[in-house]
C-alpha cells in the first residue's frame, strides 16, 4: 500500500563556504549499527491491568515510581464487562485513569480490549474481565450461551455471535469505545479480542458446523471493523485447539514447510482467510518462545508480505519462567519473537516486577530487540547536484533500506532543509510520494524528489533532510551520521545561484 504525501520543503540558512563547480555528487551517510531508536509505531509494550485489577497485577499500582523510560507503548487491558456494568451505563473511570497515567509519561497507548473472558480475573472479588456482561448473558436464550472449562480448570462463558440481541449490544459497546477514544484521547492500536478464551480466537462457542462458525466469525470481524473505521485491529493468529490436529501440528520452534499441507484449511477454520482480505486487520501472536506452529508462521509471513502491520508479538511465558532455563532460554524466546515480523513486542514478563526485572537484568537483549523490531530505515546513498539555480528544481535521488523485521505503517514525509548561520527563510510544498511502507524485504529502494528554491537568496548552504511521521508529526530517527540533532541529517554542501 502506498501513501501519497505532501513533502514540506523547509529552507533554513547555515553558512558553509563556497561550493565547487556544479556536478552530481553521491554521498553515503555513515550508518550506526548499534544506535537504539525510539520511533512512532514500534517498540516494547508494557501491560497495564488497572481497569480490571487495581491491585497486584497493575503496573502503575505496584511500581508507582517507575517510569519505564525505554518502553514506547503501554497496552491497557480491560473487558466489555469492566466498562458497561449495566445496560447503557458506561464507566470509563478506571480505563481513563490508566490511560492518563501512562500518556502523561509519554507512552503510546494501545487497547488490549476484549469482549470475551480474560479468565483469571473472573474469580477476583469483585470479578473482573468477565467479557460479555452478566446482564447481557441474562437476556440471551440458553441455546446461545455455553460454559467451557479452561485447561487449568477455570470455567468461563462463551456466546453464539450470531444471536441478534448479542450483536446489537456488542455494536453499541464498540461504537461507544470508538467515540470515547477520539482525537483528544488517541490510541495507536486496538486488539480484536472478539472470540474465545482471552478473546484470542480459540476455544470459543462450539458451533454446530464449520459453516456456522465461519459465519459467526466473519460477522464478528465485520462488526469490529465497522465500529472502528479509522483504526487498525490486531487479531490473534493463534491456532484453535478445537480444530483437527492436522491444522496445528508440527514443531513450535521453527518454520517447517512440510507442515503447510493443510494451510488453507487452517485459514478457513478460523476465518483467517476472510481476515487476510481486509487491510484494516493486522495481527498479533500470543505464544512466542514455545507455542507458534508453522501454519501460524506462514500466516504472519503472508500478511507481512501484504503490508498488514503493525504486528504484535507476546511471549508464551513470563521472564521468571524463561529464566529458569538459563540465558539460552531467554535468548531463544526473544529470537523467536523477532521471527514474527513484530513492530511491537510485549516486555518479557508482561507487567509489574517481572517485566522490570527483565529490563534491568537483560539490557543487551532488551536493546538488541529495539534495534531489530519494527522498522529501521537507512538511506544508503544520496545523489544530488552541489550547485543549482533558484529558478530551477534540484533532483535528489536517495537509496533506502529497511533493516528492521517489521514495517512502516504510518504515512511519512521528508523535509529538505538548507542551512546557514541565519534563520528559517522559506517553506515550499512539493507533491511527492515516499513509499516507505512498501520497504519490507531488506533490499535497497530508490526514491526521487525534486526541491524548489524560489524566494531563497543566492549563496552557500548545507543541504539537509528530516523524516516526519505524519499522524504524530514526530521526527523519525535514523541510524546515520552526520546527525545535526532534532532528527535533522546532513547531506552536503550546495551553492545556490541567482
Amino acid at each position: 500500500m502506498r501513501w501519497s504525501c505532501s513533502i514540506a520543503v523547509v529552507l533554513v540558512m547555515c553558512f558553509v563556504g563556497c561550493a565547487s563547480a556544479p556536478k552530481r555528487v553521491t554521498v553515503h551517510p555513515q550508518e550506526d549499527s548499534i544506535a537504539v531508536l525510539h520511533n512512532p509505531g514500534m517498540g516494547w509494550v508494557l501491560y497495564e491491568n488497572y481497569p480490571l485489577d487495581p491491585h497486584g497485577s497493575s503496573t502503575l499500582v505496584t511500581l508507582p515510581n517507575e517510569m519505564f523510560p525505554e518502553v514506547d507503548a503501554v497496552a491497557v487491558m480491560f473487558a466489555w464487562s469492566d466498562v458497561e456494568r449495566a445496560d447503557g451505563a458506561f464507566d470509563w473511570s478506571k480505563v481513563d485513569h490508566a490511560y492518563d497515567y501512562w500518556k502523561a509519561r509519554g507512552k503510546e497507548i494501545q487497547l488490549r480490549m476484549s469482549t470475551e473472558s480474560l479468565l483469571y480475573w473472573n474469580k477476583a472479588n469483585p470479578p473482573g474481565g468477565l467479557g460479555v456482561p452478566q446482564w447481557v448473558l441474562d437476556r440471551m436464550p440458553a441455546s446461545a450461551k455455553q460454559t467451557r472449562t479452561s485447561p487449568d480448570h477455570i470455567d468461563y462463558n462463551v456466546v453464539d455471535a450470531r444471536d441478534p440481541a448479542y450483536r446489537a449490544y456488542l455494536t453499541r459497546f464498540l461504537n461507544e469505545v470508538n467515540r470515547h477514544f477520539d482525537r483528544k484521547r488517541p490510541v495507536t492500536l486496538i486488539d480484536l479480542r472478539g472470540f474465545g478464551l482471552w478473546g484470542e480466537w480459540h476455544q470459543g462457542f462450539r458451533y454446530p458446523s464449520l459453516a456456522a462458525k465461519y459465519q459467526a466469525l466473519v460477522g464478528v470481524i465485520d462488526l469490529w471493523c465497522k465500529a472502528f473505521p479509522s483504526h487498525k485491529l490486531a487479531l490473534s493468529a493463534s491456532y484453535d485447539p478445537d480444530a483437527p490436529e492436522a491444522l496445528h501440528d508440527g514443531p513450535t520452534d521453527r518454520y517447517d514447510e512440510a507442515f503447510t499441507k493443510h494451510y488453507d484449511e487452517f485459514l478457513h477454520y478460523s476465518a483467517f482467510d476472510y481476515a487476510l482480505s481486509n487491510p484494516q486487520i493486522t495481527w498479533r501472536r500470543d505464544g512466542a518462545g514455545g507455542a507458534v506452529h508453522t501454519k501460524e508462521r506462514k500466516l504472519l509471513n503472508d500478511a507481512h508480505a501484504m503490508g498488514r502491520g503493525p504486528f504484535v508479538a507476546e511471549f508464551v511465558g513470563g521472564y521468571g519462567d524463561f529464566k529458569k532455563g538459563g540465558q539460552p532460554a531467554v535468548e531463544s524466546a526473544l529470537n523467536d519473537a523477532l521471527t514474527l515480523h513484530p513492530n511491537y513486542i510485549n516486555v518479557l514478563g508482561w507487567c509489574c516486577g517481572d517485566a522490570l526485572a527483565f529490563i534491568k537484568e537483560q539490557p543487551e537483549p532488551f536493546h538488541r530487540a529495539l534495534r531489530t523490531m519494527g522498522y529501521r530505515l537507512v538511506p544508503t546513498s544520496i545523489e544530488y547536484s552541489n550547485e543549482a539555480s533558484r529558478a530551477s528544481r534540484l533532483e535528489v535521488k536517495m537509496s533506502w533500506v529497511n533493516r528492521g523485521v517489521g514495517c512502516v505503517t504510518n504515512a511519512q514525509n521528508v523535509q529538505f532543509l538548507l542551512m546557514n548561520r541565519d534563520k528559517r527563510v522559506a517553506s515550499i510544498d512539493a507533491r511527492e510520494v515516499f513509499p516507505s511502507n512498501d520497504w519490507i524485504d531488506g533490499k535497497e529502494h530508490v526514491w526521487k524528489a525534486t526541491v524548489e528554491f524560489a524566494g531563497v537568496k543566492a549563496g552557500d548552504y548545507t543541504l539537509c533532510f528530516t523524516l516526519l511521521d505524519q499522524p504524530t508529526q514526530r521526527h523519525v530517527r535514523l541510524p546515520i551520521d552526520p546527525d545535526l540533532g532534532d532528527g535533522v541529517y546532513e547531506i552536503g554542501p550546495l551553492h545556490l545561484n541567482p
